[in-house]
This record gives structure tokens, C-alpha cells and sequence, in this order.
């Protein structure tokens, strides 16, 4: 067994040092542990893979330390960029490469659980708060907190979700994303290295604090080798090893020891609504109103008349979907 015990726990000056590593320590930490995952599971391996530039940025370490035999394994929830999807399937021209569906689309997760808007903690409580079979002390807790404090109840502003003439919902990447993996993994008895950042989540980051790189046992196996990795290590990386990344996000560019990217700063799915409520003018929904005109009339259009109703929730909640360019006026994306 390659478990290394730092792995299995970090208190927080540990993790605060293992974030803060300098570069090249970073970089073979990361191949130690691709290594230590790869051996301890007999080969019996392989990369999820998103497309995204932190999977690019994985799967060619993976390669480079292990070869082009490691599948790398994509998910088409069809709810991908365009562009995300070709250049994912571009991997199978440098080694193993398989695709993978959901047994249902967006358009019924949505009609079964309801849209993933605001956060997936905030989704979650509201879902429960409306649907679940909760005891008295647990919905009050969710709505107002208790002894323990304040801090896992839902927000007072999003209370208004409550009584919302639509549902939201953390269930979307469940089904349309973990079911087909775990699927893949129990029928090929392979497990997963995921490329999870440190900049990601708070709470993906405490989970890290947790439990290292490598997660042998439990209720989720896995392997997150760049979960100390930030995003200015994972442009870097990328930049000086010429690593060719889906265009969708323009290009890297580096300023003054500082790389950013000219495009999207994030893929993921085209019509999550996740964090938008947070992203300043124009939000993803409006740049693609731009960039993606098909898919951005799919995603606003009324349910009734085909399409997945998204326009409406935006507006309900009061998140912008609609540009100045759109109605013919300023184009904002010389704010950006």
C-alpha cells in the first residue's frame, strides 16, 4: 500500500503549507502521488475527464508519468460547450479514450428535481425544505438555526425560493455526471483520478484539508493529485508546457509573472446555474447569448414552447439574462 499517513489528514497549517509549495515541488508532489494511486490499485486506473483545463492539465500528467494507456474518460451530458466536446474527444487521437452518457437529459431533471440555481447548499436546503421528510428540530434548523449556531441555515434572502412557482435542485450533477462514473467504475473495476483544484469550492477545499490527494477508503474512492494546485499553478503549467486546451478559453497570457486567460474562465455546463448570481455583467447566460446564439434560445425559452424555461427563473430570481448588445444597443463585452 502506497497511503501516506499526511494524505489521510491535514490539519490547517499543513494544508496551508502544502497550497502555498513552491511550484516545482508542486509539480512532483503531484506526479508522486499519480504514481502512488496508479501502484496501489494494480493499474486498475483512470482520469475523469471534463474537457476543462484543469482535466487537460491532469490527463497530461497522468500520460506523461503512467502513458497513453490510462483511460481517459468523458462524460457527455449534452450540456457541454460545443467546442468542450470536440476538443475532449480529441484526446483519443493521444491514447485511450471512452464516452460515457446519462441515462436522462437536463430537460427531465429538471421537470423530475427541479434547476440547479444559486449553489449546490443552498439548491440542497431548499429542496429538502419543500419536499423532504423532515422532524420539526431539522426544519428548524434549516430555517433558522439552533444551539449549534446559524451558519448551515438557509440564507434569509433566498427564502423567497421557497414558495418559487418552480423547483431548484443539487440533483442535476448526481445524475447526469456521478451516476454514469460510478456506473463506469463498478462494471471496469478502475478508479478515478479527478482534477479537483484547490481554488474550486470552500467546501472542496475542506475536503481536501481532509483527506489528502488520495482517498483509499470510504464512501468516495478517489484520486485529486492538483487538489493543492491554484489556478495561477494549473495556467502556469499549461502555458510553459504548450499544452493545447479547448479554445472556448481563448488564450493564456502572462503579465508580469501573472497568467490569465483571454476567454471563459470556467466551462462546466452551458446552462448551470450555480454561482451566477455572483458573476458581474455579462454573466455566462449573457455571453452566450453572444457567443452561442442556439443554444441560448434553448435554454430562455419557455417550457411550453420547447425549450428548458430558464429565462423565466433568472428573472424570478433577478439574475440578468439579456444584454445591451441583444436589444441592439452597447456591447458589453468591452467590459470585461
Amino acid at each position: 500500500m502506497y497511503i501516506m499517513e499526511d494524505d489521510l489528514k491535514l490539519n490547517e497549517w499543513q494544508f496551508s503549507q502544502r497550497k502555498n509549495l513552491p511550484y516545482d515541488v508542486k509539480v512532483r508532489l503531484t506526479e508522486q502521488r499519480i504514481r502512488e494511486w496508479y501502484y496501489n490499485w494494480d493499474g486498475k486506473v483512470y482520469v475523469s475527464f471534463s474537457g476543462g483545463l484543469d482535466s487537460t492539465l491532469l490527463l497530461h500528467l497522468v500520460r506523461k508519468v503512467l502513458g497513453k494507456d490510462i483511460p481517459a474518460v468523458f462524460c457527455n451530458t449534452g450540456l457541454e460547450f460545443p467546442e468542450i466536446v470536440q476538443f475532449a474527444r480529441s484526446a483519443s487521437k493521444n491514447g485511450n479514450y471512452v464516452e460515457l452518457k446519462p441515462d436522462m437529459n437536463f430537460k427531465k431533471v429538471i421537470e423530475m428535481y427541479g434547476y440547479p440555481m444559486i449553489s449546490k447548499e443552498t439548491a440542497a436546503k431548499v429542496r429538502k425544505l419543500r419536499h423532504g421528510k423532515l422532524s420539526p428540530r431539522y426544519r428548524n434548523y434549516l430555517l433558522n438555526g439552533d444551539e449549534r449556531g446559524k451558519g448551515y441555515r438557509l440564507a434569509l434572502k433566498w427564502h423567497f425560493l421557497l414558495n418559487a412557482p418552480f423547483d431548484i435542485s443539487e440533483k442535476c450533477c448526481d445524475v447526469m455526471k456521478k451516476k454514469p462514473f460510478k456506473k463506469y467504475a463498478k462494471e471496469t473495476g478502475r478508479l478515478p483520478y479527478i482534477g479537483t483544484t484547490q481554488d474550486e469550492s470552500y467546501i472542496r477545499e475542506r475536503l481536501y484539508a481532509k483527506n489528502g490527494c488520495n482517498v483509499y477508503d470510504g464512501n468516495t474512492i478517489k484520486s485529486t493529485p492538483i487538489g493543492f494546485w491554484k489556478k495561477q499553478d494549473v495556467l502556469r503549467y499549461v502555458y510553459e508546457n504548450n499544452i493545447p486546451f479547448c479554445p472556448v478559453y481563448g488564450e493564456i497570457v502572462k503579465e508580469n509573472e501573472t497568467y490569465r486567460l483571454t476567454g471563459e474562465q470556467r466551462t462546466g455546463c452551458m446552462f448551470c446555474g450555480f454561482g451566477c448570481h455572483l458573476e458581474k455583467e455579462p454573466n455566462r447566460f449573457q455571453r452566450m447569448g453572444v457567443s452561442h446564439q442556439k443554444q441560448y434560445e434553448f435554454c430562455m425559452k419557455p417550457v411550453n414552447q420547447g425549450g428548458l424555461g430558464l429565462g423565466y427563473v433568472l428573472g424570478f430570481i433577478g439574475i440578468p439574462y439579456e444584454t445591451w448588445e441583444q436589444n441592439g444597443q452597447l456591447n458589453l463585452f468591452n467590459n470585461i
